[in-house]
């Protein structure tokens, strides 16, 4: 296999851009995931890191004497999915891979991801396997009990996979919606970067920390997947995350992703129509409830979780029903309050605006942000195609 770098249209393969989001922990495991990607088998075309509202220049100083190759931006408001659309804007290349700071990348995992977009230009997200880094602690050992991020062995493709007659999600029938919440995490998680950029890229007011710790993998993918492209669950890019060793920072992580799995239902339910509009709410009356089962089976004795977890977990699900409008009132602040002063080293507006547009905000193909306000989206590099009305 050639060392070569995967430059756009070399050998026919998809160029791709690396990119990592970090915030605050350069020290042991940014450096430990920038060796992984810079060992990939062949090399990526393109590394990025983008430092999420940084107290110090600890990660520049890292890259710039460890790690040269690798572009260092700065996203100055504080969130995830506002550092993910800063790499979406600047990436040079057709397909983004966003590998979380506290995960590192088998030698193969970008070419795994290359391989899948190259086999179907319709793919717009791939996922990739993870598997725990380690389980040496009590808090790792029960994040893996309770399902970890670990999807299996199998390939698996939306929405063809979940129309099949005989298809099974967890031994039963399940709606696509059901099936797009469990192919995979944003702890590795690739996008074709023109289908991202078509629906608005990833909603700002998603995975904003402690406000609300998640969604905006799925909501990415949803959306992708709403716009008429494919989708991908390819276990050849295979990447082992860190988990938190802490049993109550791993409770505090799960009841958290319930609020924001419901939030994200909650807004898919609203932007859906018809049958899918159905099938979502009827899965986020089961997400729901599903808590209150599984105190059921703690009785039993046949769940991991303590019963305090799960009714708190059963509470915040509850809370993610209006956590959402709240999200984007907490986002819309942070970006009034960006600091607006300095410039990163691309040369790039302070406030993380794109020079020629509007920020991305998780906007529809047809420029409406989830709350309901009309602006004029960024230029998309191609135009999604139509939605459907039904699943």
């Amino acid at each position: 296999m050639s060392d070569a770098p995967d430059r756009a249209g070399a050998g026919g393969t998809t160029a791709l851009t690396a990119a990592v989001c970090t915030h605050g922990r350069p020290e042991g495991m940014l450096r430990r995931a920038l060796r992984s990607l810079t060992a990939q088998r062949p090399p990526v075309a393109e590394i990025l890191v983008v430092d999420n509202a940084p107290a110090d220049d600890r990660a520049r100083r890292l890259l710039g004497a460890e790690f040269p190759s690798v572009r260092y931006l700065v996203e100055p408001v504080p969130g995830l999915d506002f550092a993910r659309n800063r790499a979406l804007r600047a990436a040079a290349q057709e397909v983004v891979a966003f590998l979380d700071d506290d995960a590192v990348a088998d030698s193969g995992w970008a070419a795994a991801i290359r391989r899948a977009f190259d086999a179907d230009e319709r793919v717009g997200v791939c996922t990739g396997r993870v598997e725990a880094l380690t389980l040496e602690s009590e808090g790792q050992r029960l994040f893996e009990a309770n399902g970890g991020f670990s999807r299996g062995l199998a390939r698996i493709r939306l929405p063809d996979d979940a129309r099949r007659p005989d298809a099974r999600l967890h031994g039963r029938p399940a709606p696509l919606i059901a099936w797009a919440v469990s192919v995979g995490s944003g702890c590795s998680f690739a996008v074709r970067r023109p289908a991202a950029l078509a629906v608005g890229g990833f909603d700002e007011a998603l995975d904003l920390g402690a406000v609300l710790p998640g969604g905006g993998d799925h909501d990415m993918l949803w959306r992708v997947l709403g716009a008429g492209h494919a989708v991908v669950y390819e276990p050849g890019a295979l990447a082992w995350h860190e988990h938190r060793r802490e049993a109550g920072a791993v409770h505090e992580q799960l009841v958290g992703h319930q609020r924001a799995l419901v939030a994200f239902l909650v807004k898919a339910a609203l932007q859906s129509r018809g049958r899918t509009r159905r099938e979502v709410a009827a899965f986020l009356a089961w997400r729901l409830a599903k808590p209150g089962a599984r105190l059921v089976q703690r009785a039993l004795g046949r769940d991991p979780l303590p019963a305090a977890v799960l009714a708190r977990m059963w509470a915040h699900c509850w809370r993610g029903l209006v956590a959402y409008p709240a999200a984007q009132r907490v986002a819309r602040e942070r970006v009034a309050g960006a600091p607006r002063d300095g410039t990163p080293r691309d040369g790039a507006p302070r406030n993380g605006a794109p020079a020629d547009g509007p920020r991305l905000n998780g906007a529809r193909s047809d420029g409406t942000r989830g709350d309901g306000a009309t602006r004029r989206a960024a230029e998309p590099a191609v135009r999604p195609a139509p939605a459907r009305e039904s699943r």
